[in-house]
């Protein structure tokens, strides 16, 4: 039930995840702030639920725009959030249609109610030319809303397809901005969503719709508090780049009258500040200083460590919940050296992933056999295992594909193509990051005791990028973060991915293709997820990708919170429902 998406992570992600495991009770004799301090490593982008792509102002914007639907953090469920509950799909004229609509209570801060024009607004303003938007893809088979003629808060989102992805795409995807502050000229009414969508839309050229994309773009409507503010909980307050960014609750906010129907209608915190501090050791020294309330602990060592600080363990708690995410080494199929199947399995049994999760990650891990997590209990393939490490098996299969020492000089060899080839290949990853570094330089060695040298090669990010998007790297390092909604696996392991996609290993042939179209346009659960588990045999046996380790979130807390919300959805938490316990001070509270 997940999807990959366009993350590539070049570092461990600067996630802020916690638990409300710990002490229920609690007392201290200091005053604390009505406020949640939340640590991140960089400024945001950008507070624009459209143009705005890095993950982490993503997640803060949740609290500022909704969406028709979310998913709940514990199970995974989509659930209603501007909407009032979750729509069928209903499969007409060859693609899906959803009816869906919008709460009663829900108003802008005007006092105006959220009505489908502000939903067609937003929508189109996700795919109006001009407007930097990479990191929606799945609205492009939209060709229609259709307003209930009836009920101003009621409408149809019509797709030309059939997919799986409808009611993420429509209803999660797009959150609802307020037409009367971002389009007061109603620019975009003048425009259908069809016409918008056309390869040349007429829309390109339109001075009109120029100088609505410059202004949604710009710094106005992704950093002015006049603009950032939608119709959740929190406005922004203010932003003051590279040091904290400040969301402040709104008085009166009409979900109030909703406390307790989900997750997303909890909303207690008065400020929720989000703290720059692009130093490590400087955020975990304002961590203990209680300048921070939580924070996601980037180096394993120093995660592990922090059980030292009897000042850390009497003020903070640690969380661990599962991550949505999975690390990898992958192979590419198309090297004259890695093409053959037999290859690239002998290197999985060489990889010791049991030796990375216990020497490199301090037992922060566990193991993994496809890019399906144990936790998408409905589509994980129970039947496959993990690939042991076992040297002496590699030497036999490597034997089999015709590698043999001919010289003697401790490499394998074979005549490929009429010419001698060494087995010599290189593993690349991103420079400063120590875990691939670890990863590589064990492979190295692992790899010798078979007769194959490598060569680990560190590489500036974008550098990195460029050789796989050329299909340049043999092996290299990879991981990839999911979010919860049905598997499409089109983006990694489609053939139409090698060129412009993020099939770097150029995996797949028609029949694989047809696997993943099958799966992405079947609407029976039962039957996609028979799919779907046929699908993880196939990737297992081809081994272009060596499947390493999924991790937990590496979170901590402070004692004072309870009602976290956790769970594996990123970035693994809702800030917004953090509560005070009973026994701690808040200023300006009784």
């Amino acid at each position: 039930m997940f999807k990959n998406v366009l993350y590539l992570t070049a570092i461990c992600i600067s996630l802020i995840a916690v638990s409300c495991k710990g002490n229920r009770g609690g007392s201290s004799n200091e005053t604390y702030k009505d406020q949640v301090v939340l640590h991140t490593l960089s400024d945001f982008k950008g507070l624009n639920p459209v143009t705005s792509s890095d993950a982490q102002a993503q997640a803060a914007l949740k609290n500022v725009y909704q969406g028709l639907l979310d998913y709940n953090f514990e199970n995974l469920k989509l659930i209603p959030v501007l909407a009032t509950e979750v729509p069928q799909m209903v499969q007409k004229n060859g693609g899906v249609e959803v009816t869906y609509e919008i709460r009663p209570e829900a108003v802008w801060d005007n006092g105006t109610p959220v009505t489908a024009d502000d939903y067609i607004f937003s929508l189109k303003a996700c795919i109006v030319p001009k407007v930097v938007n990479e990191h929606i893809s799945s609205l492009e088979d939209v060709v229609d809303v259709i307003k209930d003629p009836t009920n101003n808060k009621k409408f149809t989102v019509v797709f030309n397809k059939t997919s799986t992805q409808v009611l993420d795409a429509s209803g999660s995807d797009v959150r609802l901005m307020p037409e009367y502050v971002f389009d007061p000229k109603g620019v975009l009414k003048k425009y259908t969503i069809a016409q918008l969508q056309l390869a040349n839309s007429p829309a390109e050229n339109d001075p009109a719709i120029i100088e609505f994309a410059n202004f949604f773009n710009g710094e106005k409507a992704n950093r002015d508090p006049k603009f950032v503010d939608g119709s959740g909980a929190y406005k922004l307050e203010s932003w003051v780049t590279d040091q904290r960014i400040v969301l402040v609750k709104k008085d009166n906010w009409w979900g109030d009258k909703l406390e307790g129907t989900n997750q997303f209608f909890d909303a207690y915190p008065k400020k929720l500040v989000y703290e720059v501090i692009n130093d490590f050791n400087t955020a975990l020294t304002a961590l203990k200083d209680e300048k921070l309330d939580v924070i996601y602990v980037t180096p394993v060592k120093d995660y592990v460590e922090l059980d030292n600080s009897s000042k850390f363990k009497e003020k903070f708690s640690k969380s661990e919940p599962d991550m949505l995410s999975y690390q990898y080494i992958g192979i590419n199929t198309r090297d004259k050296i890695l093409s053959d199947k037999k290859v690239r399995q002998a290197i999985a049994h060489l990889v010791n992933v049991d030796q990375i999760i216990d020497k490199v990650l301090y037992g922060n891990g566990f193991r993994i056999v496809g890019p399906v997590l144990k936790s998408s209990k409905e589509d994980y393939n129970n039947d496959l295992k993990p690939i042991p490490y076992n040297v002496e098996q590699a030497k036999k299969m490597l034997a089999e594909a015709g590698w043999k020492d001919t010289d003697g000089d401790g490499i394998l060899d074979k005549v490929i193509n009429g010419q001698k080839t060494d087995f010599k290949i290189r593993y690349d990853y991103n420079s400063g990051n120590p875990i691939r570094e670890s990863v590589g330089l064990f492979l190295q060695q692992w790899l010798k005791q078979a007769g194959i040298e490598l060569e680990v090669k560190a590489m500036d990010w974008s550098l990195y990028l460029d050789e796989l998007k050329k299909g340049n790297s043999q092996l290299f390092y990879g991981a990839w973060v999911m979010d919860p909604r049905p598997y499409d696996f089109t983006q990694i392991w489609h053939t139409s991915s090698k060129n412009g996609g993020s099939n770097y290993t150029g995996f797949g042939t028609a029949e694989t293709d047809k696997m993943i179209e099958d799966i992405r346009t079947d609407l029976n659960p039962a039957t996609r997820a028979q799919k779907i588990k046929d699908f993880q045999t196939i990737l297992q046996d081809e081994t272009a990708y060596i499947f390493l380790y999924g991790q937990n979130f590496r979170n901590v807390v402070h004692k004072r919170f309870e009602n976290i919300n956790p769970g594996p959805v990123y970035p693994g938490y809702w800030e917004a429902g953090f509560k005070v316990k009973d026994g701690y001070k808040v200023e300006g509270k009784e």
